[in-house]
């Protein structure tokens, strides 16, 4: 009878060839997942971007605190992806952390209003992180936006 099968130098050959292509295939994933991340951190300040729009409006002026446009404090604006969000002359401030990768963890991206120049009454757009502003429009506010660039999504690089 002869028995046939992997011998254990064998086995140990395809681990290795395995964990080899898993090895590679990590990092290659990795700007994936921080970019879904931040993408869902971005979801968070939706709903105040309406709230921040009107007080412009109104006041041609933008917000410089939370509590200007009714926003809870910063530290009370959590998700799974946020840790807070900080308005500041307009500018929001979210920084990440709680569920996120170790690589965004306590990072921040800012999502800032774009105005356009001279012109109060023109419409009001938004853009995040490190994207520029079309031309004839100026960002509102600070940048503070310290995530790794590719780890930004597409609309903030």
């Amino acid at each position: 009878m002869n028995a046939r099968g992997f011998t254990l130098i064998e086995m140990m050959v395809v681990l290795l060839i395995i964990a080899i292509l898993a090895a590679m295939a990590i990092p290659a994933y990795l700007p994936i997942t921080a970019r879904k991340q931040v993408n869902h951190a971005l979801e968070l300040p939706e709903v105040y971007k309406r709230l921040i729009k009107i007080y412009y409006q109104t006041s041609k002026k933008f917000p410089d605190a939370n509590d200007a446009v009714g926003m809870p404090e910063p530290h009370f604006l959590i998700s799974n992806t946020v840790r807070s969000v900080t308005l500041e002359n307009g500018a929001m401030h979210i920084e990440l952390g709680n569920r996120v990768i170790r690589e965004l963890d306590g990072k921040i991206v800012t999502v800032q209003p774009l105005v356009v120049s001279g012109s109060p009454e023109s419409p009001m757009d938004w853009t995040c992180g490190y994207a520029a502003a079309p031309e004839g429009m100026e960002k509102v506010g600070e940048n503070r936006t310290d995530i790794d660039r590719r780890f930004a999504p597409a609309a903030c690089r």
